[in-house]
């Protein structure tokens, strides 16, 4: 539909179709896929039973349709990732908007065109992507997507980091660069106006474009989703596609017209529309800013629970069974991180590692290894016991008890001397680790600013 649809007299048989598909499809997206960017529909999700109802439909698809052998992980609030859950959803998406293509182009031969709807298409589309990237660049703005460096990243050889990682560690070094990448997702708040719809789409198309080679390039979890908003984007762009080729490559004055909204004779009824317009703006950007400084202060308090034994211990004494390891032993830790704000995790030997989640006003300490495992294993005790908030409050108990996860339990004989004790799987373990002395500006990178001149390159 690369043609003005406002100046169409009647649609082609190919944009009649390809219309419809992209609105089943949008519509499915928006509402089945990417519920949490909308308050809205996440209340739907959680307490309409929508997530029931999806995890029915795509736990049996997965099995017996595509005959995945493995358990299928169901996604949590706002995640992307790549799993096979969501894979297996866009698979149903992709056929509910194939089926009901074709059911109503049968039942709709005749229509000449679908102006009206187009319209209310973009309005969906304009709106969910001024919020969803605004969304985004909040977190960019809090600096809650990509965390100021901790001690883990800091102490973590370049080598031994995973793609991800090492593109979080640049993402999180400045938070200027999170500014600016945030104020290139604000642009498209600019969708929220016909007037100046193209334009925001144009700069939304190149954000997203920025995202989706930092996540194909970085092996980032969440490739097919900023895929899927470019499409989007693409989509609001495509009326004018033509004359924008020809503004950029023929020299020749263009026009990019305003699409037409439907005209309401009524007063009362256009009157309804603004004031509707403006409570759906208003709330939404509320809501985002409210859930985003409510998830720093969250961040935050959580991190100054732990403030005064935040930091990187050394691992002076780990007896496994009463037996005093030795530093060379694999099974041995060798230093834990406690308190920040990417990673609290254990390295032992080589690039090993495991993941701790600390807790103390609890005094303790849960440990667990391959992320992958545990939420598989997640899953599976939510397909037992059922995916409700009761579930979710024992699920650490659970996993205890099934040997999955490992309590220790801590005592600090003072801020910088910290014993361990409990038991990994079946074996008990005494740790004694001493916290090391180290400040987060110490180190060179952090040390290290910004310099207007520089007689030679800092470069080591």
């Amino acid at each position: 539909m690369a043609k003005d649809l406002n100046q169409f007299v009647s649609w082609k048989g190919y944009q009649k179709i390809g219309f419809r598909f992209a609105l089943i499809f949008f519509v499915l997206f928006i509402i089945l896929l990417d519920w949490s960017a909308n308050p809205i529909l996440s209340h739907w999700y959680y307490y309409g039973n929508l997530a029931t109802l999806l995890d029915d439909i795509v736990h049996w698809v997965g099995k017996s349709v595509f005959q995945i052998p493995y358990v299928i992980v169901s996604p949590y609030d706002g995640e992307h990732n790549d799993r096979t859950y969501v894979y297996v959803l866009y698979a149903i998406i992709i056929l509910m908007a194939a089926l009901g293509t074709l059911v109503w182009s049968g039942l709709d031969r005749k229509r000449q065109d679908y102006r009206v709807l187009y319209y209310w298409l973009t309005v969906i589309l304009r709106y969910y992507l001024a919020f969803t990237m605004f969304l985004f660049a909040l977190y960019k703005f809090f600096k809650l997507q990509f965390p100021d460096l901790g001690y883990y990243t800091l102490t973590e050889q370049v080598g031994d980091m995973s793609p991800m990682h090492l593109a979080w560690a640049f993402f999180g070094y400045s938070y200027g660069y999170n500014v600016f990448m945030g104020l290139a997702e604000s642009a498209a708040l600019l969708l929220l106006f016909r007037r100046t719809t193209t334009f925001g789409a144009m700069l939304t198309l190149a954000a997203l474009a920025n995202v989706m080679v930092v996540n194909f390039s970085f092996e980032v979890h969440a490739k097919m989703y900023p895929v899927a908003l470019f499409v989007m984007a693409l989509f609001l762009l495509l009326k004018d596609a033509k004359r924008i080729l020809q503004f950029f490559f023929t020299g020749q004055s263009i026009a990019l017209p305003v699409i037409t909204a439907p005209i309401f004779q009524k007063r009362w009824i256009r009157i309804s529309k603004s004031v509707l317009k403006i409570l759906v703006i208003g709330y939404f950007l509320i809501v985002h800013v409210g859930s985003a400084i409510a998830y720093q202060n969250g961040t935050n308090d959580a991190l100054r629970a732990k403030y005064e034994y935040s930091g990187l211990y050394d691992v002076e004494t780990f007896v496994l069974n009463r037996d005093t390891l030795s530093v060379d032993n694999p099974q041995r830790w060798q230093q834990f991180i406690i308190g920040d704000r990417l990673f609290e995790a254990v390295r032992l030997s080589g690039d090993s590692i495991a993941f701790l989640k600390v807790s103390v006003a609890k005094k303790a300490m849960l440990v667990y290894g391959n992320p992958r495992d545990l939420a598989i294993k997640r899953q599976e005790i939510y397909n037992e016991y059922g995916m409700t908030d009761d579930t979710w409050m024992k699920m650490d108990s659970i996993l205890v008890s099934r040997q999955i996860v490992s309590r220790l339990h801590l005592k600090f004989s003072n801020p910088s001397a910290l014993y361990l004790t409990g038991i990994l799987k079946n074996d008990s373990v005494l740790i004694r680790a001493k916290k090391r002395a180290l400040d987060i500006d110490d180190f060179r990178l952090m040390k290290r600013r910004f310099h207007w001149i520089n007689e030679a390159s800092y470069f080591y």
